[in-house]
């Protein structure tokens, strides 16, 4: 069984200083199913700890995306728990929208935060903040987030926060990715 208490620990400190959960977007497009809970079966996880012991220099080659990586999995932060899911996958393509949204992940409920993730290899992940039903609330949560995921074990790339939009960037933005440095 892996270990998520790195993750526990990370994510927990996080939530203290980001109090508190939030209900989902009202202002988000909604589509027949986007509230149905995704189980196991479906494809949700809970988020285990990385292999990362000793945090590498920053790489020499960036990651590029352009667009959504292949892959591409869904995260949320829980009261409890830090959930991911795979954005398209059969559950998703069985919903109105075509694809898993974050809200599936939480049947609705309330969350702290979500966002997205593709994982480059064992040990390194890139992420984004972007979520229309639980958005970040400003650059310095995303921040917390990046070093939370860091420190659960995870070498990682981020793709910031654009501060004239006040929102994050995600993986069709054309900029470079962030190491992230703890």
């Amino acid at each position: 069984m892996a270990s998520n208490a790195r993750t526990v620990i990370s994510f927990g400190k996080y939530r203290a200083a980001h109090q508190p959960d939030q209900p989902m977007n009202p202002n988000a497009a909604r589509f027949a199913g986007d509230t149905d809970q995704m189980v196991a079966e479906d494809g949700l996880e809970s988020w285990v700890d990385g292999p990362v012991d000793d945090r590498l220099e920053e790489p020499a080659a960036r990651p590029v995306f352009g667009g959504k990586p292949a892959g591409q999995h869904l995260w949320i932060v829980t009261a409890d728990d830090v959930l991911h899911a795979p954005e398209a996958c059969i559950f998703g393509q069985q919903r109105g929208a075509g694809f898993a949204k974050h809200s599936n992940l939480t049947g609705g409920g309330s969350a702290f935060v979500g966002g997205e993730v593709a994982v480059l290899d064992e040990r390194t992940i890139a992420i984004t903040g972007s979520s229309g039903r639980y958005r970040l609330r400003s650059a310095e949560e995303l921040k917390a987030i990046e070093i939370a995921f860091a420190e659960s074990g995870y070498n990682v790339w981020s793709m910031g926060y654009n501060q004239d939009t006040n929102r994050p960037n995600t993986f069709e933005t054309d900029i470079d990715p962030e190491w992230i440095s703890l």
